[in-house]
């Protein structure tokens, strides 16, 4: 983490001065598979592949040693899903904005009694332990020993100790299912426990001492004024009776939360940890939690926060993600994770069958009237680099690119002397290889609803392409949040300046509990899927003025061009009118 004290705002002023120069003059994206310099780590929280290349082999792992399973189960067909989904999205529909619930989903679209029937029957005679779903969830749990799993599934698992020094186990091949969970389970996870890179910030400028903070760091006046928040705030909307879901690898402190909110006068509600799986690992120099909770306080004060906290391998997060969709308790979720799609569908671990478990999750959300962000990663165009510096490849990050998620990009925002909005462009680091994440899947097809100006391009593919919007991340012009997580600060030194998507995730998310706060009080469903009014807003020359269209800089490829583009898809919030335009749209279907 690299902290750089101001030592007065004429060094700021000089900062920021150089940046508006670059955002001026912004160059011609590099050419593909060209990159200057490894990126650094991010806030946003990418996670590496449990690839045994990576790690060195330490021997066979105990066989006696307990491990914890996850089945992913199969359900109804993609077609019947489909259908049922464009129904509610369908105003002429009776079903029209009928959420389901998680029990509902189950009932109609989840694994078949005989399927469950059948793996459960398995693993009970291979000694596991079996926890069935929970009400909507597609996970089946298993409990019991490396030995177990290695005689199930046809693999030897050994372990390895990462340069980092982590340990963690992994399979020797691909596992093979019992012939009797043909057509009922997808894959299992959890033969494979390497922890994820936590997040260790982008660039984070200290604000210690008497100092002041530079100008135009985004604290919540100034995220309030650069994004027409304020006419919301003026209305009373501020999140009372809503809720978010942040699924999360580390923990956070809550003196961090209380100090920020008293410094800014902000009355929020308690913040509630639910712990899956055994829970997340402590924080290290820097809290992705902390970024995300302080932004949502800016925003949305009195929102409800339920933090989901899980562990960092690829069965922890889909077990996150699947607790929080069968638990529907939160109508809006923001996740701060991601990771190189290519290297994930080629993992014999992971593959195909990941994606689709991952999708399965997301469409139920948005069959519940969910509302998921997810921020599309700080590697610019190269999101693979994370995990292999001399990977190259041009590369989006799973899970932004599933086509039930709105995928958060990130620009550079400056604003005016009074915090006004200024300009922005799409971010691409001057001193680094880092930017906003986007371009096109190789995991997902393109959408339907996907459409509109700019969409179809020189690029394009059949795949899904990201992000679908976008909002501040360049940490030199970045937000200012108290964190204290590394211990090496104390009092009025623990304020940083902060960037990444993984900020204008959660900036997003808040603006919809916004907007479901006011279709609450309208007696209207929540936003639930808003993909689909987003492009229908950004093909409108009217709608569209409800987007900054950010038409300079780029991500290290792709350049921010008019209307949607692989940078900053349709721009930046002008959020007094999204919100208006939203709660038009999902009414009255358009």
């Amino acid at each position: 983490m690299r902290r750089t004290t101001f030592r007065s705002p004429a060094g700021a002023l000089a900062l920021l001065t150089a940046l508006a120069l670059l955002v001026g003059c912004s160059s011609s994206a590099p050419a593909q598979g060209s990159q200057s310099s490894q990126a650094p780590n991010s806030r946003a929280g990418l996670f590496p592949l449990p690839d045994e290349s990576a790690g060195t082999r330490l021997g066979p792992t105990d066989p006696a040693r307990q491990i914890s399973l996850s089945i992913s189960m199969a359900g109804a067909s993609d077609d019947e899903i489909a259908r049922a989904l464009a129904a509610i999205e369908d105003p002429k529909s009776p079903e029209y904005h009928h959420y389901l619930t998680p029990e509902e989903y189950t009932r109609r679209f989840g694994p078949s009694a005989a399927a469950l029937a059948a793996v459960e029957r398995s693993l009970r005679v291979a000694g596991f332990a079996v926890t069935p779903p929970a009400a909507g969830g597609s996970l089946v749990g298993a409990q019991g020993t490396v030995g177990q799993a290695e005689t199930l599934f046809a693999v030897r698992l050994s372990d390895y100790r990462t340069a980092r020094g982590e340990v963690y186990y992994a399979p020797d091949a691909a596992p093979r299912l019992p012939a009797d969970w043909k057509g009922a389970a997808l894959n299992v996870l959890g033969l494979n426990n390497r922890p994820a890179l936590h997040p260790a910030g982008i660039s984070q400028v200290a604000q210690g001492g008497d100092q002041p903070p530079p100008p135009r760091l985004l604290t919540p006046v100034e995220i309030e004024r650069a994004y027409s928040i304020a006419p919301l705030h003026l209305a009373g909307l501020n999140g009372e009776g809503q809720t978010i879901a942040l699924p999360e690898i580390d923990t956070f402190k809550q003196f961090d939360i209380d100090y920020y909110d008293r410094t800014y006068g902000l009355n929020t509600n308690p913040i509630e940890v639910v712990e899956v799986n055994g829970g997340a690992s402590k924080a290290k120099e820097v809290s992705e939690t902390t970024l995300d909770i302080e932004i949502i306080h800016a925003i949305a004060p009195r929102v409800k926060i339920i933090v989901y906290e899980g562990p960092a391998d690829f069965n922890g997060l889909a077990n996150t993600f699947n607790r929080i969709v069968s638990d529907n308790r939160a109508k809006v979720m923001s996740v701060s994770l991601g990771g190189c799609e290519p290297a994930i569908l080629q993992d014999p671990d992971l593959g195909r069958n990941y994606f689709t478990t991952l999708n399965n999750i997301f469409r139920q959300a948005a069959a519940q009237g969910m509302t998921v962000f997810v921020s599309s990663g700080d590697d610019g165009a190269y999101t693979c680099h994370r995990n292999d510096p001399n990977d190259n490849t041009v590369s989006a990050s799973l899970p932004a690119t599933s086509p039930f998620v709105t995928a958060v990009g990130g620009t550079a925002l400056l604003v005016n002397n009074d915090g006004s909005y200024f300009g922005e462009a799409g971010w691409e680091g001057p001193l680094a290889a880092t930017g906003g994440g986007g371009g096109l899947s190789v995991g997902y097809l393109r959408p339907d609803w996907q459409t509109g100006p700019g969409v179809s391009n020189q690029y394009s593919s059949n795949g899904r392409q990201i992000p679908d919007v976008s909002a501040s991340a360049d940490p030199l012009t970045g937000y200012r949040i108290y964190d204290s997580t590394g211990g090496l600060c104390r009092g009025e030194d623990c304020w940083v300046a902060v960037g990444g998507t993984s900020a204008s995730s959660p900036l997003w998310a808040s603006l919809i509990t916004l907007a479901n706060q006011r279709a609450s009080s309208n007696g209207k469903p929540t936003m639930g899927f808003i993909n689909p009014a987003l492009y229908q807003m950004g093909s409108d020359a009217t709608l569209r003025a409800a987007f900054h269209d950010v038409t300079v800089g780029g991500n290290l490829y792709y350049p921010a061009t008019s209307n949607w583009d692989y940078s900053t898809g349709w721009g930046s919030p002008v959020a007094d009118k999204l919100v208006a335009e939203l709660l038009t749209l999902r009414s009255t279907g358009g």
